[in-house]
């Protein structure tokens, strides 16, 4: 790729789920830093926003929505073809889409951006889609982390990389909105832990009798109640409400829609995040608490929390308990995982999640003596 020094607008598309929105931050911070006086944008899904809004690095972000059924056809296209030209408005210099999918091929072509970074298709989606791109970056390695894969396409611009942090802002108001709440249930911060213990994909969720021991051998261990919160969707609460009824310990929970940006604020203000593998764990991660995350039929080498102190990714196991600095990620170590499923042979129950109390103590002795040592460092 050539003449890049003239770059003045960056168009950065990633529609997918929260978590992997949040994960694409470090692209964002270096393109800021190589392109200081360039207008930086990105184009995620609608409800994906809040893991880019308050970053400095991120000038505008353009929101669509997903693929409604409630919608009409005609409708939708209406609606994505009037957001194309606004986009197109823009005459960017650069677009980089980062997946794979159709309709983030066909923002990158419509911008009009005279370079256009794209992944290879390998067949995936309509015929010829790969066309749309000045340049092509080879289909993602399956053990490489998500942070790595965003950031490969600084390469494509002769670029890089400078830094690997994962970022996530909220204001103070979302911080002393928390604290409130929590104060209302007698905690101050730095008296609980974090537990995010459900998910809209359920096949990621362990057994409620097992969660609620391990959030009460947590309990039994530092004295610290859990603040549990899910999103106000009543499979996942009822979930939530299954774990508390197993529990043998009192633990409280943020009743009522917690946004993502109280997620990371209630994060901040713990001691520490345990949490399933989910956007919250990512957003725990982010913000700089030891988090241990609990891992079904996912690759913990390509969504490990990342720790932002560490330059490189450790995840290199295909299973089992995998350390990263300050952060934890237990995955069973059967051969059959990680398998990729909805469940087992997508029947949406995990049973690599069904860990036993043995593994569970083991994994909470390890988790507290990675918190212990980071409290004894000078």
């Amino acid at each position: 790729m050539t003449d890049q020094n003239d770059i003045r607008s960056i168009l950065v598309i990633k529609q997918l789920n929260i978590g992997d929105v949040l994960l694409t931050s470090p692209l964002f911070a270096n393109l800021r830093l190589h392109y200081p006086g360039a207008r930086i944008c990105a184009l995620v899904y609608a409800g994906t926003e809040a893991m880019l809004t308050d970053n400095p690095d991120i000038d505008h972000i353009y929101t669509c929505n997903r693929s409604s059924r409630q919608e009409s056809k005609v409708h939708r296209l209406r609606s994505e073809f009037r957001q194309l030209c606004e986009i197109r408005k823009e005459r960017f210099d650069l677009a980089i889409n980062l997946t794979v999918g159709d309709r983030g091929a066909i923002a990158a072509f419509a911008s009009g951006a005279r370079f256009r970074i794209g992944v290879e298709s390998q067949g995936r989606g309509f015929r010829g889609k790969d066309r749309f791109f000045t340049s092509l970056l080879p289909p993602h390695a399956s053990t490489m982390h998500t942070v790595d894969q965003n950031l490969i396409c600084l390469s494509a611009l002769g670029k890089k990389v400078i830094h690997k942090k994962v970022s996530f802002y909220f204001p103070d108001a979302v911080r002393d909105s928390i604290l409130l709440r929590l104060r209302t249930h007698g905690l101050e911060p730095y008296r609980f832990f974090h537990a995010h213990v459900t998910s809209r994909w359920m096949f990621k969720t362990m057994p409620a009798e097992k969660m609620a021991y391990l959030l009460d051998t947590f309990f039994e261990r530092t004295g610290l109640p859990a603040v549990l919160e899910s999103a106000p969707v009543q499979k996942e609460l009822d979930y939530m409400h299954s774990v508390l009824a197993c529990c043998r310990h009192p633990h409280v929970t943020l009743e009522g829609d917690v946004s993502l940006k109280e997620l990371g604020a209630l994060s901040a203000l713990s001691c520490f995040h345990v949490g399933i593998d989910s956007a919250p764990m990512h957003i725990a991660a982010a913000v700089g608490v030891p988090t241990l995350g609990i891992f079904g039929p996912l690759p913990v080498t390509c969504w490990g929390p990342w720790d932002n102190l560490l330059c490189v990714s450790p995840y290199t196991a295909s299973r089992g308990v995998q350390c990263s600095g300050r952060n934890i990620a237990l995955q069973s170590d059967k051969s059959c995982v990680p398998c990729g499923r909805a469940g087992c042979n997508d029947s949406k129950i995990s049973e690599c999640l069904n860990f036993s109390l043995k593994e569970l103590d083991a994994v909470i002795d390890r988790f507290l003596e990675c918190l212990r040592s980071e409290t004894d460092q000078p």
